[in-house]
């Protein structure tokens, strides 16, 4: 807990808290623009036509979101080059998983800032789709999950780099490929990190064309990607602890 302390401590005059906030005003913003004549149809299954919309959209905003906090927290040490008098008050290990962890409590913040969201919507608008507590909880897991393996590329390319702009411009790079990973076959878009903030959609889309309408179709949630997944993100997040560890600085 001191160095989390620490780790705030130095974030005082960054504002970072101001960055997943923004996020979520577009995000919100990006909703109320769909959310205008909005027939009984619409009010009935509104929490899950949202639910089908926002993974998409968090291919798109997220790995933006994310190499933007972890090159503002740590580019304090990467511009100052304070690393020999920094690992002689802490280990690299520690150094890495509280930086890291500093950065998965702004991604926890977006996250369920997404969740109130979509309740504020509901009150807004009335929607009387009852309340889909268990996708509410599917889809806050999958997109901490596909966070937390953004994320760890982008702390690991944020501490090796002596130019913020690189993690800056994978994680732009990130956000186009993410969203067109969604048109590739299944297969290769397994091996698109980006692309799994939308690998978990809980409905699949039907256009009716004789009445206009969109059916959304339930879909089981895929329980083995998801462990796989979750298993790749930890040991993806140990060998880029164990670069760090090992790299001269």
């Amino acid at each position: 807990m001191k160095a989390l302390f620490v780790e705030y401590r130095k974030q005082r005059h960054l504002s970072v808290w101001l960055i997943p906030l923004v996020f979520l005003a577009v995000l919100f913003l990006w909703g109320m623009a769909g959310q205008r004549n909005l027939s009984d149809y619409d009010l009935a299954q509104g929490y899950s036509y949202l639910l089908y919309q926002l993974p998409l959209l968090n291919c798109i905003l997220m790995p933006t979101m994310l190499s933007v906090i972890a090159s503002r927290i740590c580019d304090m040490e990467v511009k100052g080059q304070t690393w020999k008098l920094l690992f002689t008050l802490q280990n690299k290990g520690s150094f890495y998983d509280w930086k890291f962890l500093t950065e998965f409590l702004y991604l926890l913040l977006f996250c369920l800032g997404q969740l109130g969201v979509l309740l504020l919507y509901g009150i807004l608008y009335g929607y009387t789709e009852p309340l889909p507590a268990m996708l509410f909880l599917r889809h806050l897991a999958a997109t901490l999950t596909a966070g937390c393996a953004v994320l760890t590329l982008q702390h690991i390319l944020s501490l090796l780099s002596t130019n913020q702009i690189i993690p800056l411009l994978v994680g732009l790079a990130g956000s186009f490929l993410g969203l067109f990973s969604e048109f590739f076959p299944s297969a290769l878009a397994r091996f698109v990190l980006w692309g799994y903030f939308g690998a978990f959609v809980p409905y699949g889309i039907h256009w009716n064309k004789e009445t206009e309408e969109v059916l959304l179709i339930p879909r089981e949630f895929p329980t083995g990607l998801f462990a796989g997944f979750c298993v790749f993100t930890i040991l993806f997040y140990l060998l880029c602890r164990h670069i760090f560890i090992r790299k001269e600085l």
